[in-house]
């Protein structure tokens, strides 16, 4: 096949695709099959992990994610009308106006291009701070127009406050609260280079108040129960958050080869931890032991999707599994708030109820925090006072 695609992914000029259809009577009647050429001028390219992803370069949107399988394949991939309408969608999204300095829109295609702060992001928080970003596109004031081109100047914390209310109204409380924390971050990242003398979300109040209930600890019962029910592909989420406090993120990105023999404990885990980038050790639980002792390494990664093939991201996973809990939720087996995180809460607190301090929990979760450990078994510790209380009592 002729193409003129660069390996380092940086990709210009023409590509000439394979075959749309096979039709024998071509080649019977000396008719050369149907060939389409697609433009794919200004794309990233880069393979990670053995996967493939390809984003649109001028603005970073990313057009294929975690496509699985060789070179050819996935120029076959970017030969289908999907890849090409989405390609054409991107490139009519970058025709967009550009805006004026010192504008709210100039603000955040600087935060975007220029501010070290969005590199550090991960790929579901650039999209959840993409999500802000569109709606705030589309968004007008009565005073000042369409929202990105108002002056960053002019917008002070009513402002912000206003925009909250509206965002809450149009969506939902929760929405509003993340993007007055998105917008947050801009301006702080702005203040840092003198953009904005200050931070006018800084200090806004959220409308969404948190369910005490969520992520709460899980009854012996309720896990036994989720453990005994759970189809294969969601068996070791489960194990690997309640056996070992894992969370969703860890268990995704858990491989094979992060999994060792180990001199003084048997088996143990060593794997660098997204949340703090430290590289850190977890002996094996006898439980996850045993449970990883029945699995065939059909693919370099631990956990699988119900085809057999890593899970896409982090996200898919954890809404399977938040899919799966509700069901038994609805049929009574287990409490609302019983969540994949709730089984990290769990194992944190079974640590402190066998008289380990907090801190040690903290070590024990990967937390670089020790004030975590005080966070997972807060309600640990209300039980303890109240055992007290009532052994006295008895006394």
């Amino acid at each position: 096949m002729d193409t003129d695609i660069c390996a380092s992914g940086s990709m210009s000029g023409w590509r000439r695709s394979i075959p749309t259809a096979s039709n024998p009577f071509r080649s019977i009647l000396g008719i050369s099959a149907l060939v389409v050429k697609v433009r794919l001028k200004g794309l990233n390219i880069r393979q990670a992990r053995g996967r493939w992803y390809v984003s649109y370069r001028a603005t970073g949107e990313s057009l294929v994610k975690g496509f699985e399988g060789t070179r050819e394949q996935l120029e076959r991939h970017m030969s289908s009308h999907a890849f090409r309408l989405a390609l054409t969608m991107a490139e009519t999204r970058d025709r967009a106006p550009t805006y004026a300095e010192g504008t709210l829109g100039a603000l955040i295609e600087w935060f975007k291009s220029d501010c070290p702060r969005w590199e550090k992001l991960k790929p579901a928080s650039q999209e959840d701070y993409q999500k802000t970003f569109d709606y705030l596109e589309k968004g007008r004031s009565e005073r000042f127009g369409p929202l990105l081109d108002t002056q960053v100047s002019l917008i002070n914390q009513p402002a912000v406050y206003q925009l909250r209310n509206a965002a809450a109204k149009e969506k939902w409380g929760r929405f509003a609260d993340k993007m007055v924390s998105h917008l947050s971050t801009l301006f702080k990242e702005a203040v840092k280079v003198g953009k904005l003398p200050l931070n006018p979300a800084h200090g806004v109040e959220k409308l969404h108040d948190a369910d005490p209930n969520a992520n709460h600890e899980w009854t012996e019962d309720e896990v036994q129960t989720a453990i005994w029910l759970a189809p294969d592909h969601l068996l070791t989420p489960l194990i690997l958050a309640r056996y070992q406090g894992f969370r969703g993120q860890t268990c995704a990105d858990l491989a094979w080869g992060h999994y060792a023999r180990d001199e003084k404990t048997g088996m143990a885990f060593t794997i660098r931890l997204r949340k703090n980038n430290e590289q850190s050790w977890f002996p094996c639980a006898t439980e996850t032991r045993r449970h990883l002792d029945t699995l065939s390494k059909k693919s370099p990664r631990i956990c699988l999707n119900s085809d057999g093939k890593p899970w896409a991201s982090e996200k898919v996973m954890q809404g399977a599994v938040s899919d799966y809990l509700t069901g038994l939720k609805a049929d009574g087996l287990i409490r609302e708030g019983c969540t994949l995180h709730g089984l990290r809460v769990t194992y944190a607190a079974s640590i402190r109820r066998r008289g380990f301090d907090t801190g040690i929990v903290a070590d024990a979760l990967g937390d670089r925090s020790r004030r975590m450990g005080e966070h997972y078994t807060r309600h640990v510790e209300k039980e303890l006072g109240r055992l007290k209380v009532f052994r006295r009592s008895k006394g």
